[in-house]
């Protein structure tokens, strides 16, 4: 069995989410390949989209709320919406590289895959198992008009959602996987002491995602009014460098604040630090519940973000807060009351999976009948 991921290159989750199935596969001795689906549109087209979902969700946030409410209402029509045309003027592509590699399984990360796969079985026939990983607690738009083998999604508790909004799709409800690093843990003790940090002191750790998205400053300026003065908050920006600079040259006289960019170390941060805020993207937040780290979601990206939010913090598994004050509050009291934090973790541990990536291989795999299906 060979596999495609097709992925792309919108926020780093969707890759994620390809890297920890490649892992998967690799520990089975299944070859599998991960590729941008925007690259069989064009490497500029990939490039420009990309670029178009960074800076909007930086400087103009808000049109990702109004972009998902003309997807939502496009998703409900009757004809096949502009996305599934657009998607699927490139597919042919894509057709032809499977065909030159043999894949035998194509899995995509992002609905721009799932449309192209869509579009190409109904030119070619069912010739591939194809299958879409959905990345987000929420229903993902266009799902209903795509065809696919199966629908890996986050959790049992969308399954009514995806039933009303796609209806008769198979849908097997695996969580978000995450890549073996990101489950393993090592002491708080044995953390700390690799990293320097202090042993005993409460630690805080900020983390913004790639982009480094939202309004950090006042985020940490309303801590650092709450914070004990033994405490540590380790705030991480990512790939912003900007948005470093500015936060290491206003807090830099606070020595209890540290600024850092981006780290491979952060698995070893996961586990040194008592409370965790962070991006409430689907795979930043499965990865703290993965790790059991008490979790306050800070400001959202309007839109997906928000519904990710409302699913972890209706199931207990997480906090948050509409202001910086009532972020750094929730932070606080997690910090402080260590029942509330001990409680949260046992309900992340309760309802998310942290082996999706294993259960996603073991459903593509048992789908598997090669004399079914020849290309």
């Amino acid at each position: 069995m060979k596999i495609l991921i097709l992925s792309a290159n919108t926020g780093q989750g969707h890759n994620s989410a390809g890297k920890a199935l490649i892992e998967e596969a690799e520990k089975r001795g299944i070859s599998c390949t991960m590729i941008d689906t925007l690259l069989f549109a064009s490497p500029k087209t990939s490039k420009r989209i990309a670029q178009i979902h960074t800076k909007s969700a930086l400087y103009m946030p808000k049109l990702f709320k109004v972009g998902n409410q003309i997807a939502s209402i496009m998703d409900q029509a009757e004809a096949k919406s502009i996305a599934y045309y657009e998607n699927a003027r490139y597919a042919e592509r894509i057709y032809d590289f499977i065909l030159a590699n043999q894949f035998d399984v194509v899995i995509a990360t992002h609905i721009f895959a799932a449309e192209a796969l869509t579009h190409l079985r109904s030119v070619h026939g069912k010739t591939l198992y194809s299958y879409f990983v959905v990345t987000d607690y929420t229903y993902t738009p266009f799902v209903s008009e795509t065809d696919l083998d199966g629908y890996f999604i986050p959790h049992a508790a969308l399954l009514p959602l995806y039933r009303q909004k796609a209806p008769g799709k198979r849908c097997i409800a695996t969580g978000i996987p995450v890549t073996s690093d990101k489950i393993a843990k090592i002491s708080k003790e044995e953390a700390r002491q690799a990293l320097h940090l202090p042993a005993s002191s409460p630690i805080l750790l900020l983390v913004t995602g790639s982009m480094g998205y939202g309004n950090l400053a006042d985020i940490v300026t309303a801590l650092q009014t709450r914070l004990s003065s033994d405490a540590v908050l380790l705030a991480f920006c990512g790939t912003n460098e900007k948005l470093k600079r500015t936060l290491t040259e206003q807090f830099a006289a606070d020595s209890r604040i540290t600024v850092h960019g981006y780290t491979q170390q952060l698995g070893q941060y996961y586990d040194a630090c008592d409370v965790m805020m962070s991006k409430p993207g689907g795979l930043s937040s499965t990865e703290a519940a993965v790790r059991e780290i008490p979790l306050v979601q800070m400001t959202p990206i309007p839109g997906w973000e928000e519904e990710n939010i409302a699913f972890f913090t209706g199931l207990g598994l997480s906090r948050s807060g509409h202001t910086p004050e009532r972020l750094a509050e929730a932070a606080i009291e997690l910090l402080t009351d260590r029942a509330q934090a001990e409680a949260m973790k046992e309900k992340q541990k309760k309802e998310i999976n942290k082996y999706a990536a294993r259960d996603i291989l073991d459903c593509v795999i048992k789908d598997y009948q090669p004399a079914e299906r020849k290309t």
